[in-house]
């Protein structure tokens, strides 16, 4: 061979590899592709979808449908619409309407007694509503879907009846007191770690002219009054007293009326006239220093104020266990009668995926009830601590007898304020716990 053939040889084999690196270059700085060349991708790669997720290998591409997606929590009624949107373009065969209820178990009960149940329901499977769907039927047996795997054995045994199960978890809660930090620091007041620093911390807001805690008491929505009762009441003794074996009146129930009382003692004007959503748009506007609910509320608080700094820690009470509120926040049960089983079981398949449930736990600080999903978000840190501590117990107004125990108990929570202020703490604390004796044996109604 020529040294000219040789030459021009390499000048074609260096210009060939000069333009294989601007290929990968180009390719390395290129901007993410979008959701259509994710889903061509998808469809080019078989079965393997989104974020490297599986998701067609136990559900079909081609599965149809149209289910009802029913849910209580209106906070992440807006994120949902999103999710919903991402499995309809994984699943284009099913469309998924989406029915949010403030008061969803009432609404539910009320159709399942005309003979219309939802096809897949957020709920809890602790709640004696629930319970009371299990009993009659209307929930679906589901221990054989693939999708229970991905699930912490230890929550998912909560959805467990005899032997079966019957729906699985995606996320837990924690419910305590939400603190604006910046307002702590700035006042010089340190973060209660305990009953008397959290007196001291109130005291300390209050002669300064600030509220110390947002509180919601027109729908009677606050989260004190569960807090408290489950911290000093275990679950066993609150199913008793709802199987009538014994009276509210007769557990430590009557300890957590004093320690509310003096929660309520720092109510401002508005709180009256405060619902749910009211007290947190004025806490995320920096009206209070504290507002008492879960980490549900974080991404909510973010969106009005995405400048505010918060920080969640427990609730103490004054001589209880010292232990935190936390249950199923999210959790997927499907209705046996659905004329669409496999549409219903492909969209939980999709909720309790690891990617979704990443995602979701991050934009809630949520703790995780699905393997390996990893959460950076420290706001709940604290509590976090509590649950793995074993410090925890499950909302105790889940353990209230069905039928509307739960929503007569939000009533006597703002009557026993307003007996407060017109009758004097110890009337009013004999009316609310004969109220609540009377919520909890049925004979209130």
């Amino acid at each position: 061979m020529s040294k000219k053939l040789i030459a021009l040889l390499l000048a074609v084999l260096m210009i060939l590899s000069a333009s294989a690196c601007s290929s990968t270059q180009k390719t390395e700085s290129s901007a993410e592709p979008s959701k259509e060349e994710v889903s061509k991708d998808s469809e080019a790669a078989g079965d393997e979808t989104a974020v490297g997720f599986d998701y067609y290998k136990d559900y079909p591409k081609d599965i149809s449908g149209e289910i009802e997606f029913y849910q209580q929590k209106p906070e992440i009624e807006e994120y949902m619409y999103g999710v919903i949107d991402e499995f309809m373009e994984l699943y284009p065969n099913i469309t998924v309407t989406q029915n949010v209820q403030n008061d969803a178990a009432s609404n539910l009960q009320t159709r399942a007694a005309a003979g219309d149940f939802t096809d897949v329901w957020l709920y809890w499977p602790t709640d004696m509503v629930w319970n009371a769907f299990y009993d009659e039927g209307y929930l679906m047996d589901v221990s054989d879907q693939p999708y229970l795997a991905y699930a912490s054995e230890s929550v998912l045994e909560l959805f467990a009846r005899d032997g079966k199960y019957y729906g699985v978890p995606e996320a837990n809660n924690a419910a305590g007191i939400i603190a604006n930090v910046a307002m702590f620091e700035e006042n010089g007041i340190a973060l209660p770690e305990d009953w008397d620093s959290f007196i001291a911390a109130c005291d300390a807001f209050v002669e300064k002219g600030i509220t110390p805690i947002g509180l919601t008491l027109k729908d009677g929505a606050d989260c004190a009054r569960n807090i408290l009762l489950g911290d000093y009441v275990p679950g066993e003794e609150i199913k008793a007293v709802s199987a009538g074996d014994k009276k509210l009146s007769e557990t430590d129930f009557p300890k957590s009326v004093d320690d509310l009382t003096k929660i309520y003692s720092y109510a401002n004007d508005k709180a009256i006239s405060s619902d749910y959503n009211t007290g947190l748009t004025d806490f995320a506007n920096e009206e209070s220093a504290m507002f008492l609910s879960g980490n549900w509320t974080f991404a909510s608080i973010r969106g009005i104020n995405p400048d505010i700094k918060i920080e969640q820690f427990p609730l103490p009470s004054s001589a209880g266990r010292g232990y935190i509120c936390s249950g199923v926040d999210v959790g997927y049960t499907i209705g046996a009668n659905t004329k669409y089983p496999e549409a219903c079981n492909a969209f939980v398949n999709f909720l309790v995926s690891q990617p979704q449930a990443e995602k979701y736990c991050n934009l809630d600080a949520a703790i995780p009830a699905i393997k390996d999903v990893v959460v950076e978000d420290t706001t709940a840190k604290r509590m976090v601590d509590k649950v793995a501590k074993g410090e925890s117990f499950n909302w105790p107004n889940h353990f209230f007898p069905a039928g509307g125990a739960e929503q007569l108990a939000n009533q006597a929570s703002t009557q026993f304020y307003m007996d407060i202020v017109e009758l004097g703490e110890e009337q009013a604390k004999k009316n609310y716990i004969a109220q609540m004796d009377g919520i909890m044996d049925g004979s209130i109604k």
